[in-house]
């Protein structure tokens, strides 16, 4: 499997994951200013952007890890520009990690914050 497939199927097993726990899909690889969020999802009153990370053959944290702060800086850049044209800037956000490795599934809701710059 290409590390592209695995990404795909990853963020397949991460979404319906959040679904699971009742999240709502808004958007799938989102692309806007310089950067790109896996998932943008309704949780209740909250948009949360969600960042996957497939490592199927990583151990568990390894994913999380990948989550630099550039790529937050990034994620931060593309989640304004959604909210900006939705109009949605008033809306309650956080930024979420999903990692899947051979061990499972490891969810961290709010695992940073916006970052600016």
């Amino acid at each position: 499997m290409t590390r592209y497939a695995a990404g795909v199927t990853g963020e397949q097993q991460a979404e319906a994951y959040l679904v699971r726990r009742g999240m709502t899909v808004l958007a799938r690889r989102y692309r806007g200013g310089d950067g790109e969020i896996d998932l943008v999802m309704q949780d209740g009153e909250t948009i949360a952007f969600v960042e996957v990370k497939a490592r199927p053959a990583g151990r568990r944290g390894e994913g999380l890890m990948a989550v630099t702060p550039a790529k937050q800086r990034r994620m931060t850049h593309a989640a304004l520009v959604f909210l900006v044209e939705r109009e949605w800037m008033e809306r309650s956000v956080r930024f979420d990690v999903v990692e899947i490795t051979a061990q499972g599934v490891l969810y961290v809701p709010n695992a940073f914050l916006a970052v600016r710059n």
